[in-house]
């Protein structure tokens, strides 16, 4: 199978503080945002599941910018994004990953799975957190998708499987699991018609999963290897 990844929240628990605080001090930096003190803008807009474009689209909708002011500075500020967060060197700022995080990717390569990522995270910052929190190894360049490829994360997942395809095919919408920690995550996998699998976190529970609709939800990422060889055929 091929097996897409979300980072934060599933891999990574929570949301880490340098991409916050990367995407805060771009949007400063390209359209002058004032902040209170402690004020955070990212957590204000509810960032759990979205593309980091989204969320700056609706940090900016709330201060009153329209789109066309949006997109004029987007490029301009996920190149200052990718930059800050360029900076960060502690893995506890770019996110400690699960405790079974490794073991289960391990296992999961070992027993054939293809592996890769699907993120809201522009990729360089993406990339970077697997790197500082030693995951990248199980996730090869050139695959997955980003929220630097679209800012709707429906549309993540065809260009995942497209990356993935051979001879100019999509992977197989039936060999294909999205796993995440979000109703988002699994709004994303079941718009292209692939099956979902989500992880209870801090922000949704099992009955919240459920009722989003995923195909199975599980407590911990130890639980995947065994749930995947059991999953058998795809029921939509």
């Amino acid at each position: 199978m091929l097996i897409l990844f979300d980072i934060d929240g599933t891999l990574v628990p929570g949301r880490p503080q340098a991409h916050q605080d990367a995407l805060i001090g771009a949007l400063v930096e390209v359209y002058g945002l004032e902040l209170c003190e402690g004020e955070n803008p990212v957590a204000d807009a509810e960032p759990w599941g979205k593309t980091d474009r989204q969320i700056v689209r609706d940090v900016l909708h709330a201060r009153g910018l329209s789109d066309a002011e949006i997109d004029a500075g987007l490029p301009a500020l996920e190149r200052r994004a990718c930059d800050l967060h360029s900076g960060t060197s502690e893995p506890r700022l770019a996110g400690e990953p699960r405790e079974t995080a490794a073991a289960t990717l391990e296992a999961l390569q070992g027993a054939g799975h293809r592996l890769a990522l699907l993120t809201g995270n522009l990729e360089p910052i993406a990339r970077q957190k697997m790197e500082l929190c030693g995951l990248a190894g199980w996730f090869p360049p050139g695959q997955g998708a980003f929220g630097s490829d679209s800012e709707h994360r429906a549309e993540l997942v065809p260009i995942a499987r497209r990356r993935a395809g051979a001879d100019g095919r999509p992977y197989p919408r039936e060999d294909t699991l999205l796993v995440g920690d979000t109703p988002l995550d699994v709004a994303a996998a079941h718009a292209d018609r692939v099956r979902c699998l989500a992880i209870t976190g801090r922000r949704f529970g099992r009955a919240e999963l459920l009722a989003a609709d995923a195909d199975a939800v599980v407590d911990d990422l130890a639980e995947l290897p065994e749930l995947v060889s059991s999953l058998g055929s795809p029921a939509r």
